[in-house]
């Protein structure tokens, strides 16, 4: 799964955005919805989940 930088989810990812909050649900990530015309999806404080690879 692929998270930018600033937590919203990507509608080119394959199966769209529906797919992607889905699954980032089902691990226990809250999506919320910013916008009424330009509507976005964020992973609420992402920051949390976040681990250091090295």
């Amino acid at each position: 799964m692929k998270i930018n930088v600033v937590s919203d989810l990507n509608a080119k990812y394959p199966n769209g955005i529906e797919a992607q909050k889905e699954k980032l649900e089902a691990e226990g990530h809250t999506i919320i919805q910013k916008g009424r015309k330009n509507i976005r999806y964020y992973v609420k404080d992402y920051e949390n989940s976040l681990f250091d690879l090295k």
